[in-house]
């Protein structure tokens, strides 16, 4: 029984950070479609209000630990790395959907929820798009982890 619940509580706890570590690990404790897919989808979205509720303190938090490493260096940091310009391309030419459609398995659950408050702060439809994305995405992993690790049960016996 407190197996159980330790297993049903790390599933969670890594579906707020990583969807697919999450199912996999459900997977890997024996968990069935139904239980990996609803434990998965439950931490994604626990995951995905928690890191878009706390944003504001950890962008502020980052811009000074920004501020106070810039007043330490003599030379200007350069402003457009590679990853930052795939970010604004993504958020000008996809938007909220496309934000949303990679938060869950090529973003983190983290990332993707601070820059969604960033960007998408005054859409009120920002938190369901990144919970229906977290669902349907978790839905499909769950799907295909299970269903391959049956199919390969029940080919090598």
């Amino acid at each position: 029984m407190l197996q159980e619940l330790g297993q049903v509580i790390s599933v969670i706890a890594a579906g707020t950070l990583k969807m697919l570590v999450s199912a996999g690990m459900g997977v890997g404790f024996g968990m069935g479609f139904w239980q990996t897919f609803l434990l998965t989808s439950l931490g994604g979205c626990l995951g995905v209000v928690l890191f878009y509720r706390l944003s504001g303190s950890l962008m502020e938090r980052a811009r000074l630990r920004w501020l106070r490493k810039r007043e330490r260096s003599a030379v200007a940091p350069a402003v457009f790395t590679r990853r930052n310009r795939w970010l604004i391309r993504l958020k000008h030419t996809g938007g909220l959907r496309a934000l949303a459609a990679l938060t869950p398995l090529v973003l983190t659950i983290p990332l993707g929820s601070i820059l969604a408050a960033r960007y998408f702060r005054h859409d009120r439809r920002t938190i369901p798009a990144l919970m229906l994305s977290v669902v349907l995405q978790a839905m499909c992993v769950s799907a295909l982890l299970t269903g391959m690790l049956n199919s390969v049960a029940t080919v090598a016996p």
